[in-house]
C-alpha cells in the first residue's frame, strides 16, 4: 500500500483519433450518474451564492439559463421562429438572438429526429451553447437501443465535429464550468470516444477548475472515468479542488467523486480518509443508494476503511435497503465492497440477503452473479438465499450466458452448494434447442420432397 497522501500513477493519455467509435462501449461497471439529482440538492445553495451563468443545468435545470434575458423576452412574445440573425455577441456579453432561439426550439424538440433537424438547417449559426445544448438534449432523450444509430447519424457526426472545433479556437474563459462538465456528460452518456474532443475538454477544464463547484467536479469526474478516458493532470488537479470544498459536497456527489477516482485508478490516500470522516459526519443523510457507491469505491481503490464500513453496515436495515431506488444494485453492491475489502460484519451479509430474497424478481443475471461471488469470497453459505437463487436462474436460464452460468457454478461449488436445479435448466434447454432443431430440419425436408413432387405432377 502506498505511503500516506501518496497518489497511484497513471499512464499518460493517448493521442486518440478524431473518429468516434460508433460501437463503443464504456466500462461496463459504471455507476449509474443522475445529474438532476444532484442538481436538485444544490439548487437552493446555488440561487444564494448567484453562480455564473451555465448552459444546461444552472438556474434548476433550464437550458436557457445563460440567455435567461432574453430569453423570457422571447416567451413572453410567443414567438419560436427565428429572426433575421443579428450582430454576433457584443463585448458586454448579451447573445446573438438568433442563438437564443436556436437554444429554445432544440430546448423543446421532443424527438431526437427534431433536434438533427434543427442542427441541420442552422448549422452556420450554432454558437458553443447552442451545441452544447444539442448535444445534452440528445444524450437526455435518446433511447439506449438507439444510440449505435445515432452515433452513426451523419448529421450528429457534423455535430460533434463542430462541438471539437468551436472549443478549440474558443477563448477559455467563455466555457463555464458548468458548460464543460455538462458536455463530457454528453459525451459520456452518448458513447462519444473521440480522444481527442475530450483532451479539448480535458485542457480548458483544467483552465477553470478553481471555479469548479461540487456538482460540476462530481459530473466531470463521472464522466471521464465512466467513458474510460483518464486524464492524470486533470485528476490530480481535480483532487486538489475536492479537499478544498469537500465539506460543501452532497452525499451524492460524494460517492460518484470517490467511485470515479478509484475507477480511474487515481488513489489519493488523503482525499480518501477525508472522504471516509466526512462521509461519517453526515452518514445519517446518505441515502442507500450513495453510501452502497461509496464503500464500494473505498474497495475499488483498495482502501477498506474499517470504521466506515463498521458505520455504514449499521444503517443497512431490512427496511431501509428494500424500499431503496434500484434495490438490487444496492444491495449487489454492498456485497461486493465487503467481501472485496474483506471487512467481516456478519449481520450485513444477512440483512442482504434477506433483501434480496424480496425482491429477487427485481434482479438482472449480472447482479445474481456479483451477489453469488461475493458471498462465496466471503465465505457466506446463506441457505435460504442460494435456494432462492437456484430457483430464480433456472426459471430464467435463457437470459443467462455461457459465462455467468460458468460463474455462477463456480461460486456454488465452493461452497458446497448444489446447482443441480440449475443444471437440470441447462440440460433442458440445451435439449429442447437440439429437438427445435430436428424439427425445423424435418420441416425443411418434408417442404423439398413437397415441391419436388408438385413439380413432377
Amino acid at each position: 500500500m502506498a505511503d500516506e497522501g501518496q497518489v497511484s500513477p497513471l499512464q499518460p493519455r493517448s493521442p486518440g483519433s478524431t473518429d468516434e467509435v460508433a460501437g463503443a462501449t464504456l466500462n461496463p461497471d459504471a455507476a449509474v450518474f443522475h445529474p438532476r439529482q444532484e442538481e436538485r440538492s444544490t439548487t437552493n445553495k446555488m440561487n444564494l451564492e448567484k453562480p455564473e451563468p451555465s448552459l444546461v443545468f444552472g438556474g434548476g435545470g433550464h437550458f436557457l439559463s445563460k440567455y435567461g434575458s432574453q430569453g423570457q423576452s422571447d416567451r413572453a412574445t410567443g414567438k419560436s421562429t427565428l429572426r433575421k440573425r443579428q450582430p454576433v455577441a457584443t463585448e458586454s456579453g448579451q447573445p446573438d438572438r438568433v442563438n437564443v432561439q436556436l437554444n429554445q426550439l432544440i430546448v423543446h424538440a421532443g424527438m431526437p429526429e427534431r433536434i438533427l433537424q434543427i442542427v441541420d438547417e442552422n448549422f452556420d449559426q450554432l454558437n458553443v451553447v447552442n451545441l452544447i445544448t444539442a448535444l445534452h438534449r440528445l444524450a437526455s432523450i435518446s433511447l439506449a437501443s438507439r444510440k449505435a444509430a445515432l452515433r452513426r447519424e451523419l448529421r450528429f457526426r457534423r455535430l460533434v465535429t463542430r462541438l471539437s472545433d468551436t472549443v478549440r479556437k474558443a477563448e477559455p474563459s467563455t466555457l463555464k464550468p458548468q458548460d464543460l462538465s455538462n458536455a463530457v456528460w454528453a459525451l459520456t452518456k452518448l458513447g462519444i470516444q473521440n480522444a481527442i474532443l475530450y483532451n479539448l475538454l480535458a485542457d480548458r477544464i483544467l483552465l477553470r477548475m478553481d471555479d469548479f463547484k461540487p456538482v460540476n467536479l462530481s459530473m466531470t469526474l463521472w464522466a471521464f472515468a465512466r467513458s474510460g478516458i483518464y486524464d492524470e493532470k486533470l485528476l490530480a488537479a481535480a483532487s486538489t479542488e475536492v479537499k478544498k470544498q469537500l465539506d460543501d459536497f452532497e452525499p451524492q456527489q460524494v460517492a460518484n467523486t470517490a467511485w470515479a477516482m478509484a475507477k480511474c485508478g487515481y488513489v489519493d490516500q488523503e482525499l480518501f480518509e477525508r472522504t471516509a470522516v466526512h462521509a461519517m459526519s453526515a452518514l445519517d443523510t446518505y441515502q442507500p443508494m450513495n453510501f452502497s457507491m461509496l464503500v464500494y469505491a473505498f474497495a475499488l481503490a483498495h482502501l477498506p476503511h474499517q470504521e466506515l464500513f463498521e458505520e455504514v453496515a449499521k444503517r443497512c436495515t431490512v427496511q431501509a435497503l428494500k424500499h431503496s431506488f434500484t434495490a438490487p444494485n444496492v444491495v449487489s453492491n454492498l456485497a461486493l465492497a465487503y467481501s472485496e475489502a474483506q471487512v467481516n460484519v456478519p449481520e450485513l451479509y444477512e440483512t442482504v440477503a434477506q433483501v434480496s430474497i424480496h425482491v429477487i424478481h427485481e434482479f438482472k443475471p449480472k447482479q445474481i452473479v456479483t451477489l453469488s461471488e461475493s458471498f462465496s469470497k466471503a465465505q457466506v453459505n446463506h441457505d435460504a438465499l442460494f435456494r432462492c437463487l437456484s430457483k430464480n436462474v433456472a426459471n430464467n436460464i435463457e437470459d443467462y450466458t455461457k459465462e455467468e452460468l460458468q460463474d455462477l457454478f463456480k461460486a456454488f461449488e465452493a461452497l458446497g452448494v448444489s446447482k443441480s436445479e440449475i443444471q437440470r435448466a441447462v440440460d433442458g434447454q440445451e435439449n429442447g434447442g437440439s429437438a427445435y432443431t430436428l424439427r425445423t430440419f424435418l420441416l425443411v425436408v418434408m417442404l423439398i420432397a413437397l415441391t419436388f413432387i408438385v413439380w413432377r405432377i
